[in-house]
């Protein structure tokens, strides 16, 4: 009896040390809904729990000061392993993180309330976490003197801390044998991980990655009624079958972040890396398409026109938030799907509309920052002028995105750093063969 209190008494004081880093560490950062909890109903009740996510606020802490003083062999030693496998060593790691904040001073972070995730799936791996730990950091950092003299920088470098808040950093446990304690890693960093929003270089290095980004619309085994409907549309066997050439002859799809991350601070992709784009946002790619990509360990984005969200054929905002948490992205298609061709220049106001009204509702529904674009039909990189063209990039660029891609006409896989808002794609259209789906992709050695 004596023993069975000592080591009740032992877990409870665990729980207070744990709540008092926490209230170290979060500072004056604390929320509301914060307030409300009581720390001690918890430590009563939930003791274990407690000590638990202790351990998110202990490497969440480790990791953002190592990393405040470039000590970047402490951060890479708290990555889990499957994470230090998609480097090909410790100084890729360290390279990666001194070009991505190279033009900022970093002055501190802030935590918030740690919490517990059933499920968790990295979009770079599509590895499936169980019961992880995850607690929202922000970052506080400002501009250097580079960025402050520079003209036309977008408005996430100057004023990155909107963008680098609450930001899941998530952590798991490796598998304990016997009375072992579990060892913790880190698997998400928060606002120092590379899926963390991207912040573009004033003036990025000439760099170019073969990625080719395919083009889809409906995936559907509904007959069609017209040409093209017929070619927008590719049955859901015709596209099993082209995911299983994908995967069968090596490729692995990546996130416009992985691209960026490669064009603009050269970190590592993957052998033969791929992007699967959705258009427009319809339902049957979530039913048909979604668990396709994810019975092959594939990842996809998918462009949403909002102003139809909800509506007959189209997925509705709970079905697109379940596509982040399936570790899918989401890029922005405008509000109407206007074509932005001549209207950039003779109707900018309503332009601008499509372009920002899209992104804040995105934003809003879904908790994110969205930087990835895509033209409706193609627009002005199809048929438009230079003039066009220029203009609908320094829009997207003040609004803050970070990408567009198009639609073919234009078409090929080589990417460009210096051409970030004129993203090459390749249409799969719904009457080609498998043979003719695989001579459009490049001929990798």
């Amino acid at each position: 009896m004596l023993l069975a209190g000592l080591l009740t008494l032992l877990l409870i004081a665990t729980a207070v040390l744990a709540w008092g880093l926490y209230a170290l560490l979060s500072g004056n950062s604390q929320s509301g809904n914060q307030a409300q909890r009581n720390p001690a109903t918890f430590i009563a009740e939930r003791p274990q729990e407690a000590a638990n996510e202790q351990q998110v606020l202990v490497l969440a802490q480790r990791y953002l000061t190592a990393f405040l003083h470039h000590d970047y062999a402490t951060m890479w030693s708290l990555l889990a392993p499957a994470r230090r496998a998609l480097w090909p060593d410790e100084q890729a790691f360290a390279h990666f993180w001194q070009a991505r904040f190279a033009h900022y001073t970093l002055q501190g972070f802030s935590l918030g309330l740690p919490s517990r995730l059933s499920r968790w799936i990295d979009p770079e791996t599509m590895t499936s976490y169980s019961d992880a730990l995850t607690v929202p950091v922000s970052l506080q950092l400002v501009p250097d003197a580079t960025l402050s003299k520079e003209t036309n920088v977008p408005p996430e470098d100057l004023h990155p801390a909107s963008i680098y808040r609450n930001l899941p950093f998530i952590v798991q446990a490796s598998p304990s044998q016997g009375n072992e304690q579990p060892h913790w890693y880190v698997v998400a960093g928060g606002p120092v991980d590379p899926e963390a929003p991207i912040l573009p270089p004033p003036q990025p290095a000439a760099r170019s990655v073969a990625v080719p980004i395919l083009m889809y619309h409906h995936v559907s085994p509904a007959p069609t009624h017209n040409l093209l409907d017929y070619s927008l549309t590719v049955t859901p066997r015709n596209f099993a079958a082209q995911l299983d050439y994908l995967k069968s002859h090596g490729y692995h799809t990546i996130t416009f972040n992985q691209l960026f991350n490669a064009l603009y601070f050269d970190a590592p992709l993957p052998p033969h890396p791929i992007i699967l784009t959705f258009d427009d946002g319809y339902e049957d790619v979530y039913r048909y398409a979604v668990p396709l990509l994810q019975a092959h360990g594939f990842t996809g984005t998918f462009y949403i026109i909002t102003g139809v969200v909800g509506n007959a054929g189209y997925m509705s905002w709970g079905e697109i938030r379940n596509l982040l948490a399936e570790g899918m992205q989401v890029g922005s298609h405008t509000v109407h799907h206007i074509s932005l061709g001549w209207i950039v220049v003779g109707d900018p106001q309503l332009t601008q509309q499509e372009l920002q009204l899209s992104q804040a509702t995105l934003q809003q529904h879904l908790g994110i920052p969205i930087q990835q674009f895509c033209y409706p039909s193609g627009e002005p990189f199809r048929h438009g002028t230079s003039l066009e063209q220029a203009r609908i990039t320094t829009m997207l660029a003040a609004d803050g995105y970070v990408g567009a891609t198009t639609d073919p006409g234009l078409t090929g896989w080589l990417q460009q750093s210096t051409r970030p808002f004129a993203l090459l794609r390749i249409r799969v259209d719904g009457r080609e063969n498998l043979a003719e789906f695989i001579a459009s992709l490049p001929a990798f050695s």
